[in-house]
């Protein structure tokens, strides 16, 4: 399904070149902007159709998505997996509990608002927008293990870790897929060819702004 991620983020404009910074505090000089085809629901739905029509014949009670940017995938793919399947099949998402991109590690998902309930003892699709690291979806993993969620699989719309086959299941917690690896080179901050080159960090897309910010308050 490369084709049809890479597709659907041509159209929307959700493909740029610069210096950016990843949730996970990685530096890259590429960056898959998924608001951008948020903010066409016809290319979000398309590509809720993508993971529908993966899981098909998989049997998912609830779709789990983390907040925020996961939420609007994890909604179209419930949407049009019931649809496809003529049950109805409920969406929510975990939220970050503590900590900063800074320090993803150590930061908690929690399910809010007693949603958890609606995952007791259901069998979960696991529906993320892209993954680096693997760590974010790691703690939405843990969550829905929590609430005693029965996780059928945890899947991206894009992978883009330099080496896609390192995301592994025993790295995620859970079985684990992407519809489509799109591998970017990722810098850690110490060692990172763009700000070696001075190329100016881009404080409207990821957690450019964020890093700055943090940089300045510990000068």
């Amino acid at each position: 399904m490369n084709n049809d991620v890479i597709n659907l983020l041509k159209k929307s404009d959700g493909i740029f070149d610069g210096h950016f910074v990843y949730t996970s505090g990685k530096h890259a000089s590429r960056y898959l902007n998924k608001m951008s085809i948020f903010l066409h629901p016809i290319f979000a739905s398309e590509m809720g159709k993508l993971f529908a029509n993966k899981y098909i014949n998989k049997n998912v009670d609830i779709v789990v998505a983390p907040a925020m940017g996961g939420i609007i995938l994890g909604q179209w793919t419930a949407y049009h997996l019931s649809k496809l399947k003529n049950k109805d099949i409920l969406s929510t998402y975990t939220e970050k509990d503590k900590g900063s991109f800074t320090s993803a590690a150590k930061s908690n998902h929690i399910f809010t608002k007693g949603n958890e309930k609606y995952v007791v003892g259901k069998n979960v699709l696991i529906v993320e927008d892209i993954v680096t690291t693997g760590i974010s979806v790691q703690k939405v993993v843990k969550a829905v293990k929590d609430a005693d969620g029965k996780i059928i699989e945890v899947c991206a719309m894009a992978n883009i870790n330099p080496n896609p086959g390192s995301i592994t299941d025993k790295l995620i917690g859970a079985k684990f897929s992407s519809l489509a690896d799109l591998p970017v080179n990722l810098y850690d901050e110490g060692n990172c060819e763009l700000c070696n080159k001075n190329v100016p960090i881009n404080t409207d897309l990821g957690h450019g702004k964020k890093f700055l910010e943090e940089k300045a308050k510990q000068k």
